[in-house]
């Protein structure tokens, strides 16, 4: 028998490692995982075309082998940024900064030019370095601006959370999973009442872990603008109760 309340207690941990070293180092090194298994698969195409070219008499090149070690790290990597990136966020999927595609493809291009630079390349097959290295540059510039909206979001539930308005509300719509899932990412519909008192539903998308997944009719919380409470984009739904912007974030995906 416990005098400490295990759910409380866990609740309290998994708090006190959101945005913590130990987090934020995971996620760099699923990040080194990802990119270093995305230079080896790519430069291990290129150890084919090596091999080709000794004839088949020849020892396999060792860029070759790379294929074996690449896959396994990628997704390695992928699991570990998942994991470190839920434990710095708190939330189910959320990954800070650019994001792991774009280091992905980051890492496709280094492979690509590194290989190009070690097999006797010519003509069109400068494109696909080329190629990649112009999706890998999207796909930055993608996870930067990913990043830009998601701060501009913040800022804006942090004006409101200084300048709006909460508001009671209640779960009049809500997915059920099966019992084995571990969440939920999915809409949510709740009914408040604004401050002109007009009754309104607004249906967001939220995410939930499996043992925090709300029922229909439990009571929630709205921040809404009360100049325009019809502004979908300015209500955020959160827990019974909220009153700070990690409240309404809580739920947030």
């Amino acid at each position: 028998m416990s005098t400490v309340d295990p759910v409380e207690a866990r609740a309290q941990r998994e708090a006190a490692r959101i945005g913590s070293p130990a987090a934020a180092v995971g996620i760099v090194i699923g990040l080194a995982l990802i990119a270093l298994g995305a230079v080896l698969e790519v430069r291990a195409l290129y150890g084919f075309a090596e091999f080709d070219a000794l004839g088949e008499t020849e020892e396999p090149p060792l860029a070759i082998f790379g294929m074996i070690a690449g896959l396994p790290l990628m997704l390695l990597g992928f699991f570990v940024h998942i994991a470190a990136s839920r434990r710095f966020t708190g939330r189910l999927l959320s990954a800070p900064g650019v994001g792991p595609l774009s280091i992905l493809f980051v890492g496709f291009a280094v492979g690509a030019w590194w290989g190009a630079l070690s097999v006797p390349t010519s003509g069109a097959l400068w494109l696909i370095p080329i190629g990649v290295t112009v999706l890998a540059v999207l796909f930055l510039l993608l996870g930067m601006t990913s990043r830009l909206r998601r701060r501009t979001r913040h800022n804006v539930l942090v004006h409101l959370v200084n300048h709006g308005r909460v508001a009671p509300a209640e779960i009049v719509e809500i997915p059920v999973i099966d019992p084995s899932s571990g969440g939920l990412l999915g809409p949510v519909t709740v009914k408040f009442t604004d401050a002109n008192g007009v009754d309104r539903w607004v249906t967001k998308t939220g995410q939930w872990k499996e043992r925090d997944l709300l029922k229909t009719g439990d009571p929630a919380s709205v921040l809404f603008d009360p100049t325009a409470p019809d502004d979908t984009a300015r209500i955020w739904v959160g827990p019974a109760g909220s009153s700070t912007a990690a409240d309404f974030s809580r739920w947030h995906a």
